[in-house]
């Protein structure tokens, strides 16, 4: 029998691998009253009941009270304020695989999950990379890379610091997209009206 296609919900961030629709369970027995007492993040205005799964509490890391069960969830995102589902299934990953504390929760959404992770990287990436007196033209090409995607997400604001760094990798490395994107980055920098009157 031909697997029934879920239909997506278009104002949900979706998820790389469970999409952006509630996932039914099939799991039978469970009233929304028992899935509602199972956890205190759990509300029901937020909750897909038909998403149900249960949960292997054995597998749990808690402290006093387990998770009976886990449910799709609709959440805002904390950093750009867009809903998302935290899937029964991803609950479940996260809890007796990774062994995650059970009242940890989910605040960020796929998408800014991602750029959160990219970030952390590119920060530890320029954090050792910046040190370096006489760079490779691999590593130069890393640490643009890194400095371009920190300062478009405003954790990178030294002028002089990113302009010694432009001046290096057009010196070094002239053709690298990076160095066409790092002078890009300070021109359009450049382009806008100082915040204060001291032009920080």
């Amino acid at each position: 029998m031909k697997k029934k296609k879920r239909s997506q919900s278009p104002d949900l961030v979706p998820h790389p691998r469970y999409g952006s629709a509630p996932i039914p369970s099939n799991v039978q027995g469970v009233s929304t009253e028992a899935i509602l007492r199972g956890h205190w993040s759990y509300r029901s205005r937020d909750i897909f009941p038909e998403s149900v799964l249960m949960a292997d509490t054995s597998k749990q890391n808690f402290n006093v009270f387990p998770r009976e069960c886990y449910v799709d969830m609709r959440k805002l995102c904390r950093s750009c304020q867009r809903p998302f589902i935290f899937f029964a299934a991803e609950q479940k990953h996260w809890y007796e695989v990774l062994q995650f504390y059970v009242d940890a929760d989910c605040v960020h959404c796929p998408e800014c999950r991602v750029q959160r992770i990219a970030a952390k990287r590119a920060c530890q990436r320029y954090s050792s990379l910046i040190l370096l007196s006489k760079p490779t033209p691999d590593e130069l090409q890393q640490l643009v890379d890194a400095s371009v995607l920190l300062h478009a997400q405003g954790t990178l604001k030294s002028r002089d610091r990113l302009g010694q760094l432009k001046n290096a990798a057009l010196r070094l490395i002239p053709d690298y997209p990076g160095t066409l994107a790092l002078v890009e980055a300070l021109r359009n920098q450049d382009a806008l009206p100082p915040t204060d009157g001291k032009g920080n």
